[in-house]
């Protein structure tokens, strides 16, 4: 019990540390943004099986850089989380004239409720999730059965682990080759596309 509770002490200073740091980040995204989008978030969003009337789950949303892709690819419902409350508040007001568009600020693996998500896409944001296990048994939860997943970046992870040595301790953990970082995911998830590129990562699976 001592160290479970001390296990989640130490868990929920992560959480809080990654929140801190992004909340200060949010007054400038929007112009940081500008230089992170990417040619390869239609194919995202295709390799997480967004189609017609999809209900997407964009984890680590930030201001809602994928959903453009998301509405042109007619999903029905799409929900952004983000930990950061600043980040959220910024998204919601981008966003206000989207009846089908919801947000939350909130730690990914806290989310509850019955609903459930046909795709989830985590898009230049994996290395902020500290505890990976945690999020696979998350994903898996809140998928119906056969969703799916993908994790991308729009360049490649060596550019990304040099972007995040840079980045306060705490706030990320390093990426390895996309072979390897799925393979915690293929106990619940069949891995179906993985791309370890100069200019893009990924992986890519459906629910089992």
């Amino acid at each position: 019990m001592i160290i479970e509770s001390s296990y989640r002490c130490k868990e929920r200073r992560h959480v809080d540390t990654v929140a801190a740091y992004f909340d200060e980040k949010a007054s400038m995204w929007e112009e940081m943004e500008k230089h992170t989008k990417s040619t390869v978030q239609a194919a995202v969003a295709v390799m997480a099986g967004v189609v017609e009337g999809s209900r997407v789950l964009d984890l680590g949303c930030g201001l809602g850089v994928m959903i453009p892709v998301y509405l042109q690819l007619d999903a029905a419902h799409i929900l952004g989380v983000d930990i950061s409350q600043k980040m959220i508040r910024k998204a919601q007001e981008r966003w206000a004239d989207y009846p089908n568009i919801e947000f939350d600020a909130i730690d990914a693996c806290k989310l509850t409720g019955e609903s459930r998500f046909d795709s989830i896409v985590i898009y230049n944001a994996y290395p902020h999730f500290m505890n990976r296990p945690a999020l696979v048994e998350t994903c898996a939860r809140l998928l119906v059965k056969e969703g799916r997943f993908c994790i991308a970046h729009g360049t490649g992870r060596n550019g990304i682990n040099s972007h995040h040595d840079a980045v306060a301790a705490g706030v990320s953990l390093g990426l390895k080759e996309a072979r390897e970082e799925s393979a915690i995911w293929q106990k619940l998830f069949e891995i179906d596309a993985i791309v370890d590129t100069p200019g893009f990562y990924a992986f890519a699976g459906q629910l089992k």
